[in-house]
This record gives C-alpha cells, structure tokens and sequence, in this order.
C-alpha cells in the first residue's frame, strides 16, 4: 500500500483533478488579531508580562485562536508543548523562516517544551500558501539532501539560540527542552484509504474550499491541483498527531499559514477523544498563533518562491551577506527588527533608537541589529568577522586603522599561517590558491582580470596577474589581507 503522501502526490500530477471557482466558507475557530506596529511602547506593566504579552510588545504576533487572552492563560499556567513547522523544499532556511523559529525560541527559552518540525512527507506534496502558482515536484535525492540540510540547521539554530540568550543574561536553568521531529514518521506509514476512514471523516470540505490560500489558486487562471488542495489535511495532521502523543497543544507560524492551523485545530476539536479510556474527560483546547510575514517595501513576501531569498547557511548568503542585509535596510524597519530578530531588552532598544535618531550617520543602530543577528545564527565568532570586515570596507570617518594583533584576534584559529619567505615575493595568484581563497591560478587570474582581488587595509586592487606580494601591503609587517570579490577575506600571518 502506498503512503498518503506519495498517493496524493500521484494525483496532484493528473490533469483532469484541477479545482477552480469561487465558493466561501467560513472558519469555525475563534479568533484575536494582534496589530504588528512598528512603535516600541514602553513598559508599563505593575508586574512582569506574560509570554504572550512579551511577544507581543516585540511585533511577534499577528493573530492568536481563542478569546482574548486564553492562550494567554494556558502558557502561564504552566509548561506547555508548542511546535512550529519547515517543509524540507530547500537546502536552506532563509531569513523568511526566522520569525516562527524566534518565537518558538523564546518559549524554549521561557521554560516550555518545543518541538521543530521538519516537513519531509508534506515537502513532496507543495504548501500553496502564499503562492500564485504551483509548486514544482521534487525529486527524491534533493528532498533527501535538503531534509538533512534544514534538520543539521535548526538544531545549530537552537544550540547557538541557547548560547546567545545566556549571554544576554537568561537563565540556563530555566530553559525548557527542544526536540526535531519529522512528519515521516506517521504520514509515510498512512495510507489513504486508513486517512480517509479515519481522520478524513472529520474534515469539512467547505472550510477547506474556504481557505485564502485555496480561494486564491481557484479565481486564479491556473487553479490548484489535488495534491496542493489536500496539503492543509496533511498540516492538520501533523498537529493532530502531536496533540495526540505529545500533549501539543500550540502551533506557531508564519500568517499565511493561518488557515492550515485554524484547519489544524478544528481536526483536533472533532477528532476526539485522546484516549479511549478517557471519554468522558473534557478535550483540552488547541491554540494558533501567527507571526508577521516579513515583505520588501513593495509589500513582497520574502522567501524562496519570490526568489528573493537571504539564506541562512554561510555557503549560499555568508555571515558577511547576511550582516549587510540587515545594515542596508530602511531606517524605518531597525526598531521593528531589533525588538523581533534580537533578545534585546526593549528599554536598551529604546535607548539605542534615540542614539541612532541623534546621530544616524554613525550607523549604531544599524551594526548592532546586524551583530546580533548573525550571532543568533553564525556564532560570535562569526559575527565578529563580519563586523571586521564591514568596518574594513566601509570605514567611519575618524576610525583607526586596524594593527595586526587585533586583526589576528577577531579571525583566530581562521588566520593562515605561511612562513615569510614564502610570502614577500611571491606571485599573488599561487598565494591565492595555497590558501584556498581561490581553486585554481587560472581562477585567480579571472578573478584579477574582472578587478576583484584586493590586498591590506586600503583595498588595493590587483592589476597585474604576474604581481608579487610587497612587504609594504602587510599590516605592521606581518599580516596580509587577500580580499577576493564583494567580501571573501583571507588573513595571512607572515611567521
């Protein structure tokens, strides 16, 4: 018998199984919209604010299922389990990803049971949310490749989380715990004749017609297949199951996943009892909470399908690239950012913008959103260099130059070291190549031609293919700096 996933995914290929039109339903759950302003307000709480109000007063929350302040209650009560949801649909995550994970975070943080959800069964069936036209299928090597990509990078996620909450003065104690789960464990052993029997009859295809995401695809010339229609049942799954043998009873995510979470919870309310030697005991209610999708000026939605990603693994955007997107942005998202991307307390955030509104050309504000990002995701290690390199290339007028001791200490255990005779006169091109800033001399030589080879601290510009190194372009003598493009820097110490 075949898995639901892979039964879906053959019928999502049928021509003729294509849904078009217009018909409206209506949500069943509950819901509270939360405004996202880009205003900091200030603290005024008699005595510390709950979770939920924390991540609100940071722009963390766009809409919470419920009455007003039941999720509220629930979390306060007490640990409870909260998941958040990656389809494995890339290599990579990008900073598109990082709000439901910062939020998942802080309740980590906060003492709460998270688990991190990496979609592998669900990534070969396409999430249309958000999307105005149809995903394409992917094969089994790169679902394959991606899945472990994006399940390496959201436990680094967590683990350097950790480590940078602790040095913003959280509690080690108090952190909860955190697990990675895969829905492949429970949708590639369903099949869909035993989905349809079971879970299938406490679904309303009304509401499923009704959601934006499917009401979208269907006015749209290019509809929207099976497989894509049937996706929000695979969510709903997943959170039914984790409620089932979990006790999770929260599920975090991006706005445009409202309607597969409310489709979730709505399958939990029907879909009962957890235990068949509990039916009489009153179900425990599931909630929903939406964060603020992230969209460029022109109101785009950032991510992979709009082909605007900023990815998160140093070998597609680096810690350099990554730091420069956050330095580079309007004035008007850095307060916004602060108090979403960082642990920043929000009285040092409101210190911060007034230093910034007062003198805006010393791009404080700026460097430090970037630091503390690329620390949340690369390390302080990381962070540092990118800070280097930035102040290298972008110097603030009365800035000293850099001695070579500070610059060995900010690359550490990154800085090559070449004996001397092997440095000062030698062809820059075999240099590049021993230390691995290029792959070949033919390479370097390219490189050279284009104009994107620069040494030392003033960024000189390599010429010639056949230049050799001069002791002059070392700092005190002793370090070389070999930039190659926009911002791969290599440090050489001369021994």
């Amino acid at each position: 018998m075949l898995p639901l996933t892979s039964s879906l995914s053959r019928l999502g290929a049928w021509p003729g199984i294509l849904l078009r039109g217009g018909l409206r339903g209506n949500l069943l759950n509950r819901v509270v919209s939360v405004s996202a302003g880009n205003g900091l307000r200030r603290l005024n709480h008699s005595s510390s604010p709950s979770l939920v109000k924390k991540l609100e007063e940071r722009g963390l929350v766009q809409q919470v299922t419920g009455f007003a302040g039941q999720l509220d209650k629930v979390v306060e009560s007490g640990p409870i389990v909260a998941y958040a949801g990656v389809d494995a649909t890339a290599p990579s995550l990008h900073v598109g990803h990082l709000l439901p994970l910062i939020n998942l975070l802080h309740f980590y943080l906060h003492g709460h049971h998270v688990i991190a959800l990496v979609g592998k069964s669900t990534a070969s069936v396409g999430d249309p949310s958000g999307r105005v036209t149809e995903r394409d299928s992917i094969a089994s090597r790169k679902l394959n490749e991606s899945f472990e990509s994006l399940w390496d990078q959201i436990d680094k996620f967590f683990e350097r989380g950790r480590k940078y909450a602790v040095s913003k003065g959280y509690n080690e104690a108090n952190i909860g715990k955190r697990e990675l789960r895969t829905n492949a464990e429970w949708l590639d052993e369903l099949g869909l004749v035993e989905f349809l029997a079971t879970a299938g009859r406490h679904i309303r295809v009304g509401n499923m017609l009704a959601r934006d995401s499917v009401k979208g695809r269907m006015s749209s010339g290019t509809g929207i297949n099976f497989a894509e229609f049937t996706y929000q049942l695979l969510q709903s799954y997943d959170f039914w199951h984790l409620y089932q043998t979990a006790n999770c009873r929260l599920q975090i995510g991006g706005n445009d996943q409202f309607g597969n979470i409310t489709a979730g919870i709505d399958l939990i309310s029907r879909y009962q009892p957890r235990s068949t030697g509990d039916t009489a005991a009153s179900p425990e209610e599931a909630y929903g909470l939406t964060v603020p999708l992230l969209t460029t000026d022109s109101g785009e939605k950032i991510g992979k399908s709009a082909g605007n990603a900023i990815w998160l693994d140093e070998n597609l955007t680096t810690p350099f690239e990554l730091y420069q997107f956050f330095t580079t942005l309007p004035d008007m998202h850095i307060q916004k950012y602060l108090q979403m991307f960082t642990l920043l307390p929000l009285p040092e955030i409101i210190t911060v913008m007034q230093a910034h509104a007062a003198n805006p050309e010393s791009r404080t504000a700026r460097n430090l959103l970037a630091k503390e990002v690329v620390t949340l995701i690369h390390g302080a290690q990381k962070a540092s260099e990118a800070e280097f390199v930035t102040k290298l290339l972008f110097p603030v007028d009365g800035e000293a130059a850099f001695s070579a001791a500070e610059i060995v200490s900010v690359w550490g255990d990154r800085v090559v070291k070449i004996p001397r005779a092997e440095v000062i006169g030698e062809m820059i091109v075999k240099l590049a190549r021993q230390v691995g800033a290029v792959k070949t001399r033919s390479a370097a030589e390219n490189i050279i031609k284009g104009g994107g080879m620069y040494v030392g601290l003033k960024n000189q510009k390599i010429a010639d293919g056949r230049a050799t190194i001069e002791e002059k372009w070392l700092v005190d003598g002793e370090v070389l700096l070999l930039r190659v493009g926009k911002g791969k820097f290599t440090v050489i110490q001369a021994v």
